[in-house]
This record gives structure tokens, C-alpha cells and sequence, in this order.
């Protein structure tokens, strides 16, 4: 084997390598926004909510994870950072958040929950904000990443 076909077999294995490596802190930032996003939403289910959130109750906790989603396309079209994948982490945290709210816990009492306000009283207003959100999801999509 020649010197020139063994440097272009370790400058292939070194490409793969730096690839993988930077796969894995992609992940490990994914993890990192995944695990933030499921203590703020432990925390905010051991706060009185009620309050905090009066005038925009229709807004759920998938709504946020849409919208930082569409965060970290941004971020990432102008940064092409790994730390992009933070925003992406919390954003699939705070969609499975709400997809697990199949029941509340309030006090000690367990009650039905409405994970995508399905049954409650703002159930169209929330879900033509999503609806919006995903639109502008897609078109982020088809736009920054092309």
C-alpha cells in the first residue's frame, strides 16, 4: 500500500470520526434540553399554574415545544451550532409532556387530564394556534434547511 492510499484512508477514518464525534454532543445537547423540559414541566405542575398562566390557558405545553422547535431551526440555519439541539431536546420534551397528561394530579386527588386540551373549554383556540404553529414548522423546515 502506498503512503498516498494510507493517507487517504486515515483522512477517512479521521472524517467518520470527527462525524460521530459531533453526533454524539448533538445528542448529548438533546438529551440536556429533553431532561430541562421535563423538570420545568414537573415544576410546573407543583406550582399553582392557575394563576400563572391566567389569559392563556389555551396556551399548551406542546404549543412551546413547537415553537422551540421552530427556535432551533433558526438557530441552527445562522449558527450551525450543536447547541441548537438544546431548544430541539425541550421542544420533543414538552410534546411528550403534554401527550402524557392523560391524567392531573392536583393535591392528592388523580382526575382526568386534557393532554391537547382535548374536552376543554379552550380546545378550538388552542388547536388553531397549533395548527398555526405547525404551518409556520413546516414552512421554517422547507425554508432554513434547504
Amino acid at each position: 500500500m502506498s503512503s498516498a492510499v494510507g493517507l487517504k484512508v486515515y483522512l477517512d477514518w479521521q472524517t467518520t470520526y470527527n462525524a460521530v464525534m459531533a453526533m454524539m454532543v448533538e445528542l448529548v445537547f438533546f438529551i440536556v434540553g429533553a431532561f430541562a423540559s421535563y423538570i420545568i414541566d414537573v415544576w410546573w405542575w407543583s406550582i399553582d399554574y392557575r394563576k400563572a398562566e391566567r389569559g392563556l390557558e389555551f396556551h399548551e405545553h406542546y404549543h412551546v415545544g413547537l415553537e422551540l422547535l421552530i427556535l432551533s431551526l433558526i438557530l441552527y440555519h445562522f449558527t450551525l451550532s450543536a447547541l441548537a439541539f438544546i431548544p430541539v431536546g425541550a421542544g420533543f420534551g414538552f410534546i411528550t409532556a403534554e401527550w402524557r397528561q392523560v391524567v392531573e394530579v392536583a393535591g392528592r386527588k388523580v382526575q382526568p387530564g386534557h393532554p391537547f386540551a382535548y374536552g376543554s373549554k379552550h380546545f378550538r383556540q388552542s388547536t388553531v394556534f397549533g395548527f398555526l404553529l405547525l404551518v409556520i414548522l413546516a414552512v421554517a423546515v422547507l425554508w432554513l434547511l434547504k
